[in-house]
Order: structure tokens, then C-alpha cells, then sequence
């Protein structure tokens, strides 16, 4: 037996040694990520796989006249970056269509409406933008519009936009465009005609319609709001839902291009795989269409949501469990809302509103007795959460506040004992606030923390204001979740945080990760400076540590024989230079499958 087994070993090794490459890279600085930090200088493959990786000599072997050599000159290579979080559809809408999350002038927001305008085809709706996610407009920039701001308005004091700022240009077209809170909406003439609201219409049930002194609607309308918590989660988007009878189902050809500028993005940062969060199941196919084209440039594992499990559990016999491309095998789910409007839910109530505790999520309702316990009280999302594990199916959810991070924790805890021990890689998604006694049992569960890093230079602004001191040193606790034995897991969460204004972007997550520091650097020392990662586990939280989120970390992740080839050349060493430096650091090179699919021309 012993002697079939090293002939079998020995007739691998042969196989290996008499393979050629494709494609050789030399003279690198190749930071593997494999189980021992390894570092090399050459790296050679076959189709689209690894086939070695070591020194400048003993590459030359798998050279031949046809081998590729591309000379890295000292520059650092790394697996390819692979983002836990991606809203797909949402980004390529704002990669393609409209983006006004970061517009602060008037002028800004009629261009950018107005450069989308003339992009679209004809009957296409401009929708979407998401005007004053980061930048606000208060009262003294609504003058030229002759708005007013209430200061006791629950719709806050912000620049409110009206429909003489885009009729004369948009003219036929459609345009209904959001706050980003999904509170108000901004539609021109042309929306308002195919809704008939005009003047003398009664407003549309559960719609408030902003009219001037003579009844003409300005084109803003309002989603109400509930009179005890103002909340983008706990408001119906009656808007959305009243247009949608009148808004056009965004053709194939439209979702197509935005698919292709999305991947396009992504190879100019080096992004080779991507989890797509619940996009509409209909880019299953355009997935697929533009693989057999031989035009997909990036990996993908889709991820839709907990309430659709039974209706797509067989998703990955459609798109096959073996495939490189695309794959499927876990669900998404939420259980409380988000920091960005006080929603995320905690033990204690906000330090700047008393009176709230933050929110749970619609799907956590109804409540009803456990089946398994008389005296306990199941939720929605658990029962789902237990049928779906039953089937193996992976879950993700989102959860903020520490007391969602807290009931997840005691949920895993009663679906083990249902389902019993296996390897789950259960992902706490965004896991922002944690408690010292939930980061150890996350710990002790080996816990995915899928986490988006660049969050901490944007919410540091509020987080303290609105949950104090105290509680900000369980917030985004990278160190202590590493430490814990948490698996540390990054990603971008584009477009849902100020990563889409510098689109989809790791080195932001990275500089965010270890130095803990806003864009400008600030603070000097870092916020909590004690829970920053160095840059080689922050490289390994977007690269294995993902693939390992997603049960793939045996093809993906790190640069070994065997892997997919999967490779990002950089324009400065990660290691080497000074972290404060990591956000400005760019790609030279992406490789996906062997195939340069983008190279810089700087």
C-alpha cells in the first residue's frame, strides 16, 4: 500500500514538473497569504491555476518558447481581493445611472441628473440617487430654490430640491429621485403626469405632496413617517411602491451594461471575486449569458435573501456547486437597523435620544412559541434560520447594535442544539457593536465577522454623539475579534456606505483597518488605535479569510499549486511602506483565471 502511495505521489509530481505555464511572473515581491506568511519570487501558471509558486530559478522549468514572462521588477503581488458585501444591482445603478450621494451643491445635483439624461435610452426612468447621504444641505443653500426649513420638520433641516431645477431638460423623461433615508422623494412634471397628481388631485393615499401657495405640486413627496421613531426601516416606502405601477421594468440591456461597468470597476482595484447581497435573481442568468460569452471577469457568489430559501434552494444544482465563476449556497437576512439613522439596536437606550433603544427588523416578527420550548419565544428569523440550516444552506445576517449581535449569538446557540454541531461559517454580517462577553463566544463559535472596514472612518463621526464613549469601544473591535478567534472577513458594503464615493476601493478598507484614521487622518493617533490590525492580517481579511467566509478558501484566497489564479500586482509594497500611505496605493495589474484583464496606464 505504501508503495501505490508514492508511486501516486511520484506521478503527481511528474505531471507537475513536466507542465508548462502559460503565464510566469518573476522577479516579485509575491505575498502568498498561505498558512505561513510565505514570500516568493516567481510564480508561474497553467490555464487558469497555479502551478507554482517559489524562486527565479526554479520557475524556469515550466518556461517554454509559448510561456508569457512578465518581469514584476520588484513589485508586490497578492491574491486578488475578494469583497465580502456587494449590493450588485445597487451599485452598478449608481456606477451607470445616477449617483448623488456625494453632491453638495445645486449646481452638482442638476448635472449629474442631467448627464444621466442624456446617457439613457429613450422611455428609461432616471430613478434612484440618494441625495444627502453624506453631505447635507442646510437651510441657507435652499434659498435659489425657495424652500424654507422647519427646524422641528422629523424630516430634518436639509436641502429640499423641486421639479424647476430639471424640467427643462428631462422634459418626456420620468425622473423620481430619493433622500437617501428614502423619506422624501424629488419627481419632475413628466413623473407627476403618469401618477396624475396635479393640482386639484387629491394626494395619493399615504403620501404627503409638497404644493406651492396655489395647489402646483413642487415635485417633492413624502413617505409619512411613524409618529414615535423616525426611521428609513420602519417607514413603508409608499413613493416606490405607488410609482411602481408607472415605472418600466429596467430592460436587459440596461442591467447588462451595468453589470459590465461594475466589473470593469472592480478589475481597476483589483476585486476578482465578490459576494452580490441579494441582487434580483434575474442577473443569475446575465451571470451566466456573459460567461459563456467568454466576457465575466470577476467571481461571484450570490447571496439572496432568508424569505426566498425555499424557492431557490436548488439554485446551486442551476448553477452548479463545482463552477469558478458562479456559485451559490447561503442567504441573507437583517435583524436591526443601521447607525446611519439610529436604528441599529442596543441594550441601552442612545446617548443623544433616551427614548429609543434602536429598532428590530420586520423579518423578526411574528414572535411565536418554540416548538422545541414551550417557555420560549421564537422569532421569524429563527424559525427561517432553522428550517434552511436543516438544509445546509449557509446563513448571513446582518446585524449593528450590540443587542442584535447579542440575540444572534444566543440564536446560534438554540440552532445548534436543533441541528446539531457541523461547520457552519455562520457570518455575522457588519457585527459593528459587540460586547466583551459576545466577541468571546463569537469566538468560541468560530464566527465569520463579515465586516466592512471603511465603516470606521465613516461613522466616527456619529458613533460616539450617539452611543458614547463606553459603548464606541465595542464598536468595529477588529483586534479583539481577531484575537477571540473570531474569523475576520472585509469587504465594502457598496454602495451602502461612503464606499461608493470611492467605489468599491480595498486600499480604503485597508488604511481604515490599520490606522483606524478618516481619509484626512484624523485623528492623529486613530480612533481606539488598540483595535487596528496590521496590514498582512488586514490583506488576509480581504483575501483567504473571505474565501474561507465562503467555502472556497480551497480555490481561492492565497497564491498556492492548485488555486485559481487570481492575482493583483500593486504599485507599491503594502508591507514596506508607511500605513498612513495605504489609501494611495493603486493596481498595476489584475489577473483573473491566468488572463491579465487590466493593466494601469500610468
Amino acid at each position: 500500500m505504501v508503495k501505490h502511495f508514492l508511486k501516486s505521489v511520484l506521478l503527481i509530481i511528474n505531471i507537475i514538473f513536466s507542465q508548462k505555464a502559460d503565464l510566469v511572473l518573476k522577479n516579485g515581491f509575491i505575498w502568498t497569504v498561505d498558512k505561513h506568511d510565505s514570500i516568493h519570487k516567481s510564480l508561474a501558471i497553467s490555464n487558469d491555476t497555479i502551478i507554482f509558486v517559489g524562486s527565479n530559478f526554479d520557475v524556469e522549468k515550466y518556461i517554454s518558447p509559448q510561456t508569457d514572462i512578465v518581469d514584476l521588477n520588484g513589485d508586490m503581488a497578492i491574491p486578488g481581493f475578494y469583497d465580502n458585501h456587494v449590493h450588485f444591482e445597487s451599485t452598478g445603478r449608481l456606477l451607470y445611472g445616477l449617483n448623488l450621494l456625494n453632491v453638495s451643491t445645486e449646481k452638482e445635483f442638476i448635472n449629474r441628473i442631467r448627464s444621466v439624461n442624456d446617457r439613457y435610452t429613450k422611455g428609461t426612468w432616471i430613478t434612484g440617487g440618494d441625495w444627502s447621504a453624506y453631505e447635507t444641505w442646510l437651510e441657507g443653500d435652499v434659498s435659489s430654490t425657495n424652500q424654507s426649513s422647519d427646524d422641528k420638520s422629523p424630516y430634518g433641516k436639509y436641502f429640499m430640491p423641486n421639479k424647476k431645477m430639471i424640467d427643462s431638460f428631462t422634459k418626456d423623461r420620468p425622473v423620481l429621485v430619493r433622500r437617501f433615508d428614502r423619506k422624501v422623494y424629488l419627481a419632475n412634471s413628466a413623473a407627476l403626469k403618469k401618477a396624475n397628481i396635479k393640482r386639484g388631485t387629491p394626494d395619493p393615499e399615504n403620501i404627503i405632496v409638497e404644493r406651492n401657495r396655489i395647489g402646483e405640486p413642487t415635485g417633492i413627496l413624502f413617505n409619512p413617517l411613524e409618529s414615535s421613531v423616525e426611521s428609513t426601516v420602519l417607514i413603508k416606502d409608499n413613493v416606490r411602491q405607488y410609482f411602481s405601477k408607472f415605472i418600466p421594468k429596467i430592460s436587459l440591456d440596461q442591467k447588462t451594461a451595468e453589470t459590465l461597468e461594475v466589473w470593469k470597476q472592480m478589475a481597476s482595484v483589483g476585486v476578482t471575486s465578490y459576494c452580490d447581497i441579494t441582487s434580483d435573481v434575474s442577473y443569475i442568468d446575465i451571470y451566466k449569458s456573459l460567461r459563456d460569452q467568454g466576457k465575466m471577469t470577476v467571481r461571484v457568489r450570490y447571496r439572496p435573501s432568508l424569505d426566498r430559501w425555499k424557492t431557490i434552494k436548488n439554485l446551486s444544482d442551476v448553477i452548479g456547486a463545482n463552477n469558478k465563476w458562479i456559485r451559490y449556497g447561503a442567504t441573507k437576512a437583517w435583524i436591526d437597523g443601521i447607525m446611519g439613522n439610529s436604528t441599529a439596536r442596543f441594550y441601552e437606550p442612545y446617548s443623544n435620544n433616551l427614548s429609543s433603544k434602536g429598532i428590530w427588523r420586520d423579518i423578526m416578527f411574528p414572535f411565536k412559541r418554540s416548538p422545541f420550548n414551550a417557555e420560549e419565544m421564537q422569532s421569524n428569523l429563527e424559525r427561517l434560520a432553522i428550517e434552511s440550516d436543516r438544509e445546509d444552506i449557509q446563513l448571513t445576517v446582518h446585524a449593528i447594535g450590540d443587542a442584535a449581535n447579542g440575540y444572534l449569538m444566543n440564536m446560534l446557540d438554540r440552532i445548534v442544539k436543533v441541528n446539531g454541531l457541523r461547520d457552519r461559517r455562520f457570518r455575522l454580517v457588519h457585527a459593528q457593536v459587540m460586547s466583551d462577553e459576545d466577541i468571546k463566544r463569537a469566538g468560541e463559535h468560530k464566527i465569520v465577522a463579515e465586516v466592512q472596514p471603511f465603516h470606521v472612518a465613516d461613522d466616527m463621526r456619529w458613533m460616539e454623539e450617539r452611543i458614547g464613549h463606553v459603548r464606541s469601544k465595542g464598536a468595529y473591535a477588529f483586534r479583539r475579534l481577531w484575537d477571540a478567534g473570531v474569523i475576520v472577513s472585509f469587504g465594502s458594503d457598496s454602495p451602502g456606505t461612503n464606499a461608493s464615493r470611492y467605489y468599491l476601493n480595498p486600499m480604503l478598507g485597508l488604511y481604515s483597518a490599520v490606522t483606524r484614521k478618516t481619509l484626512t487622518g484624523a485623528p492623529e493617533s486613530g480612533w481606539f488605535p488598540n483595535e487596528r490590525l496590521t496590514i498582512q492580517e488586514a490583506i488576509r481579511a480581504y483575501t483567504f479569510n473571505t474565501a474561507y467566509a465562503s467555502f472556497e478558501d480551497h480555490i481561492k484566497g492565497s497564491l498556492e499549486p492548485g488555486k485559481l489564479a487570481d492575482i493583483v500586482i500593486l504599485s507599491d509594497n503594502l508591507i514596506q511602506i508607511d500605513p498612513n500611505k495605504i489609501k494611495d496605493v493603486s493596481v498595476k495589474t489584475t489577473i483573473v483565471g491566468g488572463k491579465i484583464i487590466f493593466t494601469s496606464k500610468e
